[in-house]
């Protein structure tokens, strides 16, 4: 049973053709979809999606839309996650990539913390969205006398952070860009990583894997992230689908 820990099938680009998408990605072997509302406008979209099976939901405030949420969206967040299907908060973090400004650290992290508290309140795991601010990242969470459990999406840290944030009980997300030709950063982390400890996904309609870099990334290209973990350890496909799907079903309460 694969499981693609991390899609966005709400996102506009899937509008044309979201049911063959996603009957596609059945099709190929993916029993379950987690789909994740990180943006306010997709939120009730999603919700409707999660009530069919084997589709399961999170929400979130993304960094990058912290600017645009309003103390209405931080209320309906605590409405959503009580929904049955509603596994996780996320994807949320901080990201610095393209704006590193005080105003725009001190509002992402004044919305990261804030959900941060909401997940530690209602339980749930957190779905971690972290770029350029990984350092700070592990030094919250070193602080925060309750660290939720969750897992870091799309790692692309160093090896010696990624030890760290697994020492701090989180797992660690691994996409598309493992297989990249100038990932050999990535690929060492999960060389060194147990494999009890990754979980794997897509973030389509982003990162698609090498052999479609440039188009729509979509959930049943997760099996060329899955071959290449399995090329990286040397092991079997079939051991790599089964230790991380049983990973996200433990993690997530499944």
């Amino acid at each position: 049973m694969i499981i693609d820990t991390h899609a966005h099938m709400s996102d506009s680009r899937f509008d044309n053709d979201r049911e063959i998408v996603i009957q596609k990605a059945f099709d190929c072997g993916i029993e379950k979809i987690f789909e994740i509302a990180c943006e306010m406008r997709y939120w009730d979209r999603a919700l409707e999606l999660s009530k069919r099976d084997n589709i399961f939901l999170s929400v979130g405030v993304h960094p990058i839309e912290t600017t645009k949420a309003t103390r209405e969206d931080y209320y309906k967040l605590q409405v959503l996650i009580q929904d049955k299907k509603c596994i996780a908060i996320g994807e949320i973090g901080l990201d610095y990539h393209y704006d590193s400004s005080l105003q725009n650290t001190n509002t992402q992290k004044e919305s990261f913390f804030k959900q941060i508290d909401i997940a530690v309140k209602y339980n749930k795991a957190v779905i971690i969205h972290c770029r350029d601010a990984y350092d700070e990242m592990i030094d919250f969470f070193k602080k925060y006398k309750n660290v939720p459990k969750g897992v870091i999406h799309c790692f692309s840290g160093t090896p010696k952070q990624a030890k760290m944030f697994i020492e701090m009980g989180f797992l660690l997300g691994i996409n598309g860009p493992v297989t990249y030709k100038k990932s050999d950063n990535l690929k060492q982390v999960v060389f060194e990583t147990d494999l009890n400890k990754l979980l794997v996904e897509t973030d389509c309609p982003y990162l698609a894997p090498q052999k479609y870099r440039g188009q729509r990334n979509e959930p049943s290209y997760i099996a060329e992230t899955l071959k290449e973990i399995a090329t990286i350890k040397n092991i079997l496909i079939n051991e790599v689908v089964q230790i991380t799907t049983q990973n996200a079903l433990k993690l997530f309460g499944i």
